[in-house]
């Protein structure tokens, strides 16, 4: 998950990099995301990017004026039906219907 923050306050999915996207469409109407700063930063699309092989993040925003790419906690484990468990070098996903790891997260 390189380059990725796992942001348990976000919440959407969303990215400055256009080129991340596997499926991608131009946002309609003009739209804004508060940040935790306060800032109000101006959607310009949304798609669908491919994290692992088989993870995939769907209605990702494109916000060009971010700082890094964020992962909404609260998205992916609904998406993916999983939990989440932290550590002190990384977190993992665990599949609530099979019970199998799906993601590890390393710190740094």
């Amino acid at each position: 998950m390189g380059g990725w923050i796992l942001d348990s306050e976000a919440t959407d999915h969303m990215t400055l990099f256009p080129s991340l996207f596997a499926l991608y469409s131009k946002a309609n109407v003009k739209q804004f995301i508060m940040v935790a700063n306060g800032d109000n930063l101006s959607i310009v699309g949304f798609g669908n990017i491919q994290l692992e092989a088989s993870i995939f993040l769907h209605n990702v925003l494109h916000v060009p004026k971010l700082a890094s790419s964020l992962i909404s906690i609260q998205k992916l484990t609904k998406s993916l039906n999983c939990s989440v468990s932290f550590f002190h070098s990384h977190c993992s996903f665990q599949d609530l219907d099979k019970g199998k790891m799906i993601l590890i997260a390393r710190v740094g």
